[in-house]
């Protein structure tokens, strides 16, 4: 979500702006915006080894202060309509699952990504938050998003594929910080 372009007009963010701060709800999750309390569990879930080498900024471990940074840097930039971050919690119980987020890239394109802890991998969670960021994005004027998976990785290859992206041609190797080098990367688009 870092790497949107920041030549955005001020109307490509206003049109964003009425996301700030909402609650997305799906048949079984609820999408909530981040607070600094959340990172007393985003800091160790999301530097899990089997999560962190999964992603490109996340390192393993993961402290609590740069879980802290990442949620008051995505906090402020939703404010101003780059990015848009949300926790994933089961709506019965509020338990936290992950996180789900995209970032302005300017021009009706944003940069789309998540994670989530193990114990909720297989039961359709990312898929169906997923489908409630999308629209909400979608219902606000988004018209691409970009993704990408480290091909180590074929569970997000799936979730990306049943959210509408495809293989968009750039197969380059992106920086893994859990692990601290490069790996293989497809990157995948979807048009909305």
């Amino acid at each position: 979500m870092l790497d949107q372009d920041l030549n955005a007009t001020p109307a490509d963010n206003a049109a964003m702006a009425p996301l700030a701060g909402e609650t997305i709800e799906t048949q079984r999750l609820v999408l909530t915006p981040l607070k600094v309390e959340d990172a007393v569990w985003v800091g160790p879930e999301s530097g899990r080894p089997e999560v962190a080498r999964n992603l490109a900024l996340v390192p393993e471990p993961n402290p609590a202060l740069a879980a802290e940074m990442f949620i008051l840097m995505s906090r402020a930039r939703e404010a101003h309509g780059l990015d848009l971050a949300r926790a994933v919690r089961l709506k019965s119980d509020q338990t936290p699952l992950g996180v789900i987020g995209a970032g302005h890239r300017g021009d009706g394109v944003w940069s789309f990504g998540y994670w989530y802890s193990p114990s909720a991998w297989g039961k359709g969670y990312a898929t169906e938050a997923g489908e409630g960021l999308i629209g909400a994005l979608r219902a606000r004027g988004a018209r691409r998003l970009k993704a990408g998976y480290f091909t180590h990785n074929p569970a997000s290859r799936r979730v990306l594929e049943k959210l509408g992206f495809e293989h968009n041609g750039q197969d380059d190797p992106e920086y893994c910080a859990a692990i601290l080098k490069r790996q293989p990367h497809r990157g995948m688009t979807a048009a909305l």
